[in-house]
């Protein structure tokens, strides 16, 4: 297939299919979607050849997509005028996204893709690798002596793999020759602890059987009842709730002769208060032992209102896929998305016989968030102990949207959350909880430090006073020894107006010291730390912010940041990545959903960056402010983990973003000394922080600890150790 193509901001996405392989599917002047008639699995190639009349390079800036859930990659620019990658689909590749955000030439371009064979793929990738190593002074040969020594000692397994992910990082986990989690399952998947058995746990299970169902209906009806006589738990009950039995569904139970298993109607059921109950639907299937786990973990949590664990998804043919690795408990994130699925039992104490007939999303609002979060808590099993029968189905219907929004709505008047008004993202799927200002509207400092920068320092400040709704807020601009006479003449102008005011800090650069010395000269009820390279786009990113941060339980809030090309340089911060601290889902397009639908959900995380935060003056003034001995890196995080300890809940949102041109005033870490003071750095909060570095609650130990894309963990541990020290 090949297509010619006009690309570029002022450009018209023309393309001519030469052949019959690929049809587009959509295209806008920023990306094109290509849906391919008969999806194959193995090796491709994509190639773009281009003229520009400019001078410009476009290498890094066309990216593609291999799914909704995939961090965009970009093509690799070997020779003038072409772009190329190869690639792997473990799966049938159904459709790919070409996209160029930040694309400023306008390009004429040829796009083919094809088919090719693995002999191919793995040349070109060492052509590739080669040509790079002589462009860097390498030796050309050196890649193929080092691929046929790893295959000559591990197989020729492990040197391919290897030998994709020199040729490109970004594949680690997504080039496998299988499905990337049947990998993990088969080399990386940790041995399940044996449970210990629990008899006094009595647990109900709810299936809803249709009148009239398929052939493969019913084989999925008996793929749930076997999950459950496999059970290792044996004090289980299975209700199937139908108006009408059928004949056939008789018969089956009587061969199988187990009291356990029961038809009965909806309206007779009865429902125990000191039972567990979960909800299934025909093709859902329990691990052997999960209702030991959940029986042993309820037996240990005595007050708990609900127990939720990991879960994937079956298919008809029984193959499992699309795992869902979960944070511990986010009631936030619920809000916005049944992160939970149905690998859930909930309490009787706590729930009544309504639940029999409520969507699932719903069952774990008025569990999970119908008490306060220290009252009865929700307990996560890191396990995958369930697996979910799910035929694809993108779009949450009608009628269970709408209850779900009545039962986000009654948070309201039944659990005074605040919550004002409740939207729904039909582009991702997810619901937006919009939080009740207080009233008089609280004031809000923003603390903006800087060292001369002029350009940026009057970019990021007119971007605020230019496009912020929010009314009530003052800026404090904190001079750090600017000596640019046009910076200090600007400072001089711009202090003039009413809600700006110049601090000057005369010493040495120290971002958690310059901080804290502006917010004790500010009077505003809510604190906003923000970088002077950062950039305003939207008019409501600071009313957002504090609705958020007005909440009781709500400690530091983060706001979506973006690189100037319409990546995302932060959407919160995980801890264990690189050993400490990374920021989720970056590089990621802002149109994605991200990893389960959390890139578009309003979510707690354990830290956000201070390059845009938003928290209560009392807060930052009880936990003592920014630690002054982390003068440059991790004083942020460092931060909010003390806000987490003091019991708040730290959030992210979506519906605040900014651009950040990330660390132009500083520079980068290059010179020994800022290495050692950075090193000291990270030993220091490596000391203070170990627990929670090593698990963040608000991430899984399945997900890879190298990257910040939320892929499997298809790799050793090498920060282990360190982390330990």
């Amino acid at each position: 297939m090949a297509l010619n193509l006009a690309l570029g901001d002022h450009g018209s996405v023309n393309a001519k299919i030469k052949k019959r392989y690929w049809d587009i599917r959509q295209s806008t002047k920023k990306a094109i979607n290509l849906q391919q008639h008969t999806p194959k699995v193995g090796w491709y190639q994509l190639t773009i050849t281009y003229h520009t009349d400019s001078d410009s390079q476009i290498g890094n800036t066309v990216l593609v997509e291999l799914g909704p859930d995939h961090a965009p990659i970009p093509l690799g620019c070997e020779t003038p005028g072409k772009l190329e990658l190869v690639f792997h689909s473990p799966t049938p590749l159904h459709h790919l996204t070409l996209v160029w955000p930040a694309l400023q030439a306008h390009i004429q371009a040829t796009i083919n893709i094809k088919r090719v064979s693995q002999p191919r793929a793995m040349m070109h990738m060492l052509r590739t690798i080669s040509r790079r190593d002589r462009q860097n002074g390498g030796n050309w040969q050196q890649i193929y002596r080092i691929t046929r020594a790893r295959q000559k000692r591990a197989g020729w397994s492990f040197a391919r793999e290897r030998l994709i992910q020199t040729y490109h990082p970004m594949f680690i986990g997504k080039t496998l020759f299988q499905a990337p989690y049947t990998f993990w399952q088969q080399h990386f998947q940790p041995s399940l602890p044996e449970p210990q058995s629990v008899k006094d746990i009595a647990i109900v299970m709810w299936m809803d059987i249709a009148d009239n169902v398929s052939v493969n209906e019913k084989s999925a009806i008996n793929f749930t009842i076997q999950s459950l006589l496999e059970q290792t738990h044996q004090q289980w009950q299975l209700n199937l709730l139908t108006q009408t039995p059928p004949d056939w569904l008789t018969d089956h139970l009587d061969a199988l002769n187990d009291e356990r298993i029961q038809i009965i109607s909806s309206h007779c059921a009865t429902y125990s208060t000191k039972a567990w109950h979960g909800f299934v639907t025909p093709g859902d299937q329990w691990a052997p032992n999960a209702l030991t786990f959940f029986a042993q973990c309820i037996e240990q949590n005595p007050n708990a209102r609900l127990v939720y664990s990991d879960h994937d998804q079956i298919t008809d043919k029984q193959q499992r896929d699309a795992p869902a690795f979960k944070p511990q408990w986010s009631p936030d994130l619920l809000k916005s998305y049944n992160y939970i699925g149905r690998a859930v039992l909930f309490s009787g104490n706590t729930t009544t016989s309504a639940y029999i007939n409520m969507p699932q999303h719903v069952r774990c609002l008025n569990a999970g968030i119908s008490a306060p979060a220290t009252d009865q808590p929700c307990i996560h099993i890191p396990h995958i102990l369930f697996h979910q029968h799910s035929p694809h189905q993108e779009d949450i219907p009608f009628n269970e949207r709408q209850q779900v929004l009545q039962a986000l709505k009654q948070l309201t008047q039944h659990h005074t959350h605040g919550i004002k008004r409740v939207t729904f993202d039909k582009m991702h799927q997810v619901y937006h909880c919009h939080y009740r200002l207080p009233s008089p509207y609280p004031r809000v400092s923003i603390v903006i430090p800087t060292r001369n920068g002029l350009a940026i320092t009057r970019q990021c400040v007119e971007s605020i006073l230019r496009l912020t709704s929010y009314p009530h807020y003052q800026i404090i601009i904190v001079n750090n020894q600017s000596d640019c006479p046009d910076t200090l003449a600007w400072f001089q102008r711009i202090g003039q107006q009413r809600n700006i005011e110049i601090l000057d800090y005369n010493q040495p650069f120290n971002f958690s010291a310059i901080n804290n010395f502006a917010v004790s000269h500010s009077d505003g009820d809510l604190v906003c730390l923000l970088n002077n390279d950062t950039e305003v786009i939207h008019s409501n990113w600071l009313t957002e912010m504090v609705r958020q941060a007005s909440r009781p339980e709500i400690g530091c809030v983060g706001a979506k940041l973006l690189f100037f090309d319409d990546t995302i340089q932060h959407a919160g911060v995980i801890l264990g990545i690189w050993g400490l601290a990374g920021h989720a889902h970056k590089h990621y397009s802002v149109y994605s959903r991200g990893y389960q639908r959390r890139l578009a959900c309003s979510q707690n995380y354990s830290a956000v960056t201070a390059a845009c935060l938003l928290v209560k003056r009392a807060i930052y003034d009880a936990v003592g402010g920014l630690d002054e001995k982390l003068t440059v890196a991790f004083n942020d995080v460092d931060f909010c983990l003390k806000v987490q300890q003091a019991g708040y809940t730290n959030l992210w949102t979506p519906r605040a973003t900014l651009y950040h041109y990330e660390s132009k005033s500083r520079g980068k870490e290059d010179t020994p000394a800022k290495k050692a003071r950075e090193q000291q750095e990270i030993t220091l909060m490596k000391q203070r922080w170990k627990t929670v570095i090593q698990n963040d609650p608000h991430y899984s130990r399945h997900l890879t600890r190298h990257r910040e894309d939320f892929t499997l963990r298809l790799e050793e541990d090498h920060f282990e150790e360190e982390t330990e020290t």
